[in-house]
């Protein structure tokens, strides 16, 4: 490690960095000026506010044929079009409706942020009313609903200009286009070209059950919990107060010894029609304590977040100041769901691992948690490797049925040291060493005319392996969940006096 990746201000006693430590670490500069860094200039807000707002409206017609998600970086723009593919492919239709919520029509942007020397990575948040249907002729249409708050992961260079706008003229055409079109291609050859990504883009996104996201407002969904909830609690009030008056002495109650009348009981079920928005209203907090509960119990794994955030930050810093833990799960994410669902994973150029073939090719939708753990970052030689555990939700096509389910995949990425990092935009065409041919070399590690293998130099994370872990995310919140139900137990039995002190 060179000198230069030191700093003589950090504290020896501490075992963790802060955010500000950790780039002053990378970056050779005191924590003070880590810190003014951190601060931002704030000049490209509104391009990163656009970008995330285009993005919430663009992932709605991602399923449409030719749909292209350009407010989304290659990586999960390929992805979404191959899960497209994957869909077609088994002879499903699929609908994606997203109603913006009562309260939030738009959604909140930059909620939360984190920088490193190069990227600002920040969270951006809309409130939906989600739908998700698949359908085929030989099966029952699978239908799912749920008020939801979708997270968005937006990335931006914190220095650099803006040549989205900028022409270029085609090496191999001529053809004058802007540099924004020629990210998929020249449209008039179809030459394919290698060039840094034009930020700022959406990296990742992921999916919170959120009852405040419903699209209805609170005193609608009051109204309705009630009239839902009046098949149960009519016979059922009904029946407590005819105990609670047959059972009464006649001496403490005026009820007591009443007989139930049609006049009686037609009047009953009005007052309780009535009383169903108060009603309602009870079951409605029900909803969200319930809701809580459910947070909680599918977002475990966010226990271990900050300490993989603080593990991954103090590794990290001492080799590069170009990640974050933010940035790097959001490009992990897209780059496992590139690997399940492409039909032909051998021919990645970021996957060295096995096919894999049996593990995902039923799966037709696929949404991370946001949740990453950090277990381990080696540096060996040129390369640094990290393993760590991501939490998805996949949704699978049985042939008969759609069965959707939490999952958890051990996963090993590593990524070159010695390549130079710089923000500076660059284009390129790329061509086959063999055959000349121009092809994209990001989507495929293989000519696709002459079959040679592609010797573009990798500047990115690269997947090595990927590992089903069961059931063990359970393991956790089921020792916490015994451990308080222990607790509660010993509290009573205390209360009744049958623990000696």
């Amino acid at each position: 490690m060179s000198e230069n990746n030191t700093n003589p201000e950090q504290n020896p006693n501490k075992n963790w960095l802060s955010e500000e430590e950790a780039i002053a670490l990378a970056s050779g500069v005191s924590v003070e000026k880590a810190s003014a860094m951190l601060e931002g200039d704030g000049d490209r807000k509104k391009e990163r506010d656009a970008v995330a707002a285009a993005f919430r409206e663009e992932l709605q017609h991602a399923g449409e044929p030719g749909a292209k998600v350009m407010s989304a970086d290659r990586e999960l723009r390929y992805c979404l079009e191959l899960q497209r593919e994957r869909i077609a492919n088994r002879g499903l239709q699929y609908k994606d409706e997203m109603i913006p919520g009562a309260y939030f029509k738009e959604g909140l942007n930059n909620v939360r942020s984190w920088q490193d020397g190069q990227y600002e990575t920040s969270w951006s948040v809309g409130f939906i009313d989600h739908k998700k249907t698949f359908s085929r002729s030989n099966m029952k249409t699978y239908k799912r609903r749920e008020p939801q708050a979708m997270y968005e992961t937006v990335v931006d260079v914190r220095a650099g200009e803006d040549v989205s706008s900028d022409t270029y003229c085609c090496p191999n055409c001529g053809a004058v286009s802007t540099i924004k079109e020629l990210q998929e291609g020249c449209s008039q050859c179809g030459t394919s070209f290698k060039m840094s990504e034009l930020y700022p883009k959406v990296s990742n996104y992921y999916f919170g059950y959120d009852p405040a996201a419903k699209s209805e407002p609170v005193w609608k969904q009051v109204i309705k919990y009630g009239v839902y909830a009046l098949p149960v609690t009519i016979p059922l009030f009904l029946i407590i107060f005819v105990l609670y008056a047959h059972f009464l002495p006649e001496k403490n109650s005026a009820f007591a010894g009443f007989h139930v009348t049609p006049l009686w009981l037609i009047t009953y079920i009005v007052g309780m029609v009535i009383m169903s928005p108060l009603i309602g209203y009870f079951v409605w907090i029900f909803s969200l304590f319930a809701a809580a509960g459910r947070s909680i119990a599918t977002g475990t794994p966010q226990l271990s977040m900050g300490n993989a955030r603080k593990k991954f930050a103090a590794k990290m810093a001492k080799i590069s100041s170009d990640f974050t833990f933010e940035k790097f799960a959001a490009r992990i994410y897209s780059l496992y769901k590139l690997v399940v669902f492409s039909s032909s994973r051998e021919n990645l150029p970021f996957y060295e691992g096995s096919d894999m073939k049996e593990e995902f090719d039923n799966v037709i939708d696929c949404e991370s948690t946001s949740w990453m753990t950090c277990k381990k970052v080696k540096e060996e030689g040129n390369h640094v490797y990290v393993t760590g555990d991501i939490f998805v939700e996949n949704t699978r096509d049985l042939g008969d049925r759609i069965k959707r389910g939490r999952e958890m995949y051990r996963i090993k990425v590593g990524r070159r040291t010695d390549v130079p990092f710089t923000s500076n935009f660059s284009i390129a065409k790329i061509q086959c060493r063999n055959c000349g041919s121009s092809f994209n070399a990001f989507k495929s590690k293989n000519c696709p005319y002459c079959g040679s293998k592609s010797e573009v130099e990798s500047e990115d994370w690269v997947i090595y392996e990927i590992r089903n872990m069961g059931k063990r995310y359970l393991i956790k919140p089921l020792i916490i969940t015994l451990v308080i139900l222990a607790l509660i137990v010993l509290a009573e039995l205390d209360n009744l006096g049958l623990i000696r002190r």
